[in-house]
């Protein structure tokens, strides 16, 4: 019991300690290559400082704020091991078709289910801000991605059979900001801006949009505390 109690008073964050550690790291939000994520507003962080994940729609954006129990190299590792998501996130097949596993620049390839409706599938092709993350020693970091859906960039048999059972998505780009707020908690901000393409109703689309981005924080979580990912912690 008292293990335990000493455990929860070293993972807690109170909202206060996450406005002051949002406010030393402002001027470092000036060098993020994802202009287009909405603005996060204080009131929300301390909010997700609370325990929630708060989410909202602004647009066609999708966003999604969070305070979570883990290192930020841990949670780095398991955002960049994508194609390991399958299982925890609703991705349903991930496939590494160029570059390095965890590495700037790579492609992949992503299938998701959609009930009722054609599965869609695209290529994300998913970059490292390595500016912010070498000003700011690690304690901040960017991943940004933009969507391809070029049938070419697919050579193997299983992504082929992928690509040939779904519909490309229109088009998805988005990033996660991560930001360190002690060695124990990371503060979260991931935004998705999507166009399901053809076929998908847009009542759909936005009753889906905020519940999304809720649970692909949830998931990448429970996957980087628990799942293992081959990605360095750093």
């Amino acid at each position: 019991m008292m293990l335990c109690l000493i455990a929860s008073v070293a993972f807690a964050v109170s909202p206060d300690v996450v406005e002051q550690r949002l406010q030393e790291i402002e001027e470092l939000r000036a060098q993020r290559v994802e202009r287009g994520a909405p603005p996060i507003s204080m009131a929300n962080a301390r909010k997700a400082a609370q325990g929630s994940v708060v989410t909202g729609v602004t647009g066609s954006k999708a966003w999604a704020v969070a305070v979570l129990n883990i290192p930020i190299g841990q949670l780095w590792a398991g955002i960049n091991d994508e194609t390991r998501h399958p299982g925890y996130t609703a991705v349903a097949y991930s496939e590494l078709i160029s570059g390095r596993v965890c590495g700037s620049g790579r492609h992949v390839l992503q299938y998701l289910p959609v009930p009722m409706i054609s599965d869609r599938w695209w290529i994300a092709v998913i970059r490292h801000n390595r500016t912010i993350i070498d000003a700011s020693g690690g304690s901040v970091r960017e991943l940004y991605w933009r969507s391809s859906v070029d049938p070419t960039e697919v050579t193997s048999a299983a992504g082929q059979k992928m690509i040939d059972a779904g519909a490309p998505i229109g088009s998805t780009r988005g990033a996660w900001l991560l930001v360190a707020v002690d060695q124990f908690n990371t503060y979260v901000e991931y935004y998705s801006n999507t166009d399901p393409g053809a076929g998908v109703p847009s009542s759909i689309t936005s009753r889906l949009a905020a519940s999304g981005v809720r649970d692909t924080i949830k998931a990448v979580h429970k996957f980087s505390a628990g799942g293992k990912p081959v990605c360095p912690v750093y």
